[in-house]
């Protein structure tokens, strides 16, 4: 059954007026929590990947596949000579990259894949999330670089670059969004947190049967409380929904299958 929640009309008017894109940081954390608790729990999502040339974040969902937000791809695909990006300490260069058709400033559809030239061994990529069932959903959302604590202007935050993962919960299910809403102390999870400006493709995982699953892909926030603060209490943050995106992904990622497997036939042979 698709569990797709429409928005309020509230809400629809609100999300038109206010959504920003958001372009490189990390996450922010509870004032009541350690940064090394976050830490440390993003050591169990080694398929988020950071996106060091542009700024934000990915995650490998198979071993030559990336995925991120439209918007960083686009990013990486302008730089010349070609971006690299690196995957545990080693540097990958970049075949292609696959923008979303409908991709755009405040589109719902924003989402790309980048094809690596080749295959990355060291680290187990996890597969995109293919049910409809994410809303109330406990998702852990990953990002890279800076840092600082829920409800604080951006300036306070810091920057390391090293992966903190927050805990927070699908609120709202669109059909092509997941909405995070962030809660007050006593309704938030334990590490419970915030997509600093900048976190665009950050993944959100699911975990499911023991396994991790890419559920959405950071896009950009809401200043729903209007206190001019990017990440505080009563803010939403917008992710890209994989799941309605599954046949894109499959199709890009089969077609240049077959596309590859051609030119190597075509070799002449030695």
């Amino acid at each position: 059954m698709n569990r797709a929640i429409a928005p309020t009309a509230a809400l629809a008017a609100a999300l038109a007026a206010a959504l920003t894109g958001i372009p490189a940081a990390a996450i922010l954390i509870r004032a009541d929590r350690e940064d090394e608790e976050y830490r440390e729990l993003a050591t169990r999502y080694p398929a988020a990947v950071a996106l060091e040339a542009v700024g934000g974040a990915s995650a490998l969902i198979a071993p030559r596949w990336i995925l991120t937000s439209a918007g960083r791809a686009t990013a990486l695909r302008a730089i010349k000579p070609a971006a690299k990006i690196a995957i545990a300490g080693r540097a990958h260069e970049i075949q292609e990259v696959h923008l979303h058709p409908d991709a755009g400033p405040g589109s719902d559809s924003d989402l790309a894949l980048v094809f690596l030239r080749e295959s990355v061994a060291s680290v187990e990529p996890s597969p995109i999330y293919r049910k409809d069932d994410e809303d109330g959903q406990a998702t852990r959302v990953v990002g890279f670089g800076e840092s600082g604590r829920i409800g604080e202007k951006h300036a306070a935050g810091i920057s390391d670059r090293r992966p903190r993962a927050a805990i927070n919960t699908v609120d709202r299910v669109t059909p092509r969004t997941l909405g995070l809403r962030l809660k007050g102390p006593d309704e938030a999870s334990d590490l419970q947190g915030a997509l600093a400006p900048g976190d665009a493709g950050a993944p959100a995982f699911f975990e499911v049967g023991g396994r991790i699953f890419v559920a959405g892909i950071a896009s950009r926030n809401l200043d729903a409380n209007g206190d001019g603060i990017a990440g505080n209490v009563g803010d939403w943050e917008l992710f890209t929904r994989v799941s309605a995106f599954a046949a894109w992904i499959d199709d890009v990622m089969s077609k240049t299958a077959l596309e590859e497997a051609a030119r190597e036939t075509a070799k002449p042979r030695r």
